[in-house]
């Protein structure tokens, strides 16, 4: 075999790659030929964008999961309090009819005895006897009741910090706090927030109105200019990968090490291994990712 054979360059097929080789291999990024960089190329704050969104909409699914469980537990314990206070009235009604009934038979009976009716006497005395008996158990039905132990109130600790904060704030700032999740989840913004509150409430103007959420909002700097991201510039063609592989250095500038955590973020972002490494890579290069 010819040495010139040995150092013909080998062309990687990234696709056929992913299939054989495991997890955290390196994948190699080849950049195209300058002639083919009119190919359109997704910007890396496209996926980015997108993760975004996948992670609001799982956010928004779980929150709105854990108010139809707070709803249906909060509703449980209403309608079990509900039976236990139907029941107990329902108990009160029976004694007071009970009692109102004695009293009608007591003028009864006081009747009959006065105009010697022995028959009506006997037939009162029985009843009320067995009113009598009646209102013990009744009485003891409502000091059961009394007794039993109310469930306590629902409480609920909202596992989304996003929808923890919101559950404390009026609904027109829950709204504001859910339009900007960033200002609940992180401690430096949260509290820049907070200052921003402060701030304008001290200047007299009331919570919750348009010119307390444009007051916070221009605190907070929003609407202001920024610097544009750094464009990537496109890079010259790089060498293939040889057999021998020294290369130019022991680290090559087209070579990312995807994880297997970093696949799976590929998949579910529907973009490939190799257009995650190429996001990745233009990321480093823009100085944006160490």
């Amino acid at each position: 075999m010819n040495i010139e054979d040995m150092e013909d360059p080998i062309e990687i097929d990234l696709e056929e790659v992913q299939k054989t080789e495991p997890d955290d291999e390196p994948i190699i990024i080849e950049e195209e030929a300058a002639e083919k960089t009119e190919r359109r190329i997704v910007e890396p704050e496209e996926g980015l964008d997108a993760l975004k969104e996948q992670l609001e909409r799982e956010r928004q699914a779980r929150a709105e999961a854990e108010r139809r469980a707070q709803e249906a537990t909060t509703s449980a314990y209403y309608a079990n309090n509900e039976v236990q206070d139907s029941n107990f009235q329902l108990v009160n009604n029976a004694i007071d009819t009970i009692q109102n009934q004695n009293q009608i038979l007591k003028s009864n009976l006081k009747a009959a005895m006065q105009n010697d009716d022995y028959d009506s006497v006997v037939e009162i005395q029985s009843i009320m006897y067995d009113n009598s008996a009646k209102l013990v158990q009744l009485e003891q039905g409502r000091q059961a009741l009394e007794s039993t132990p109310r469930a306590p109130a629902p409480v609920f600790t909202p596992s989304d910090p996003v929808e923890a904060l919101a559950a404390q704030l009026t609904p027109r700032s829950a709204s504001w706090v859910r339009s900007h999740p960033e200002y609940a989840t992180d401690q430096r913004l949260n509290q820049k927030m907070l200052a921003a509150h402060q701030l304008t409430v001290a200047d007299g103007i009331s919570p919750d109105t348009d010119e307390y959420f444009s007051a916070v909002e221009r605190v907070l700097g929003f609407g202001e200019e920024r610097a544009p991201a750094p464009r990537r510039q496109a890079a010259p063609p790089a060498a293939p990968v040889s057999r021998s592989g020294s290369g130019t250095g022991s680290s090559n500038p087209n070579q990312i090490t995807l994880s297997g955590a970093e696949r799976e973020m590929a998949e579910l972002m529907g973009m490939t291994p190799k257009e995650y490494g190429q996001h990745k890579l233009a990321l480093k290069r823009a100085g944006r990712l160490n």
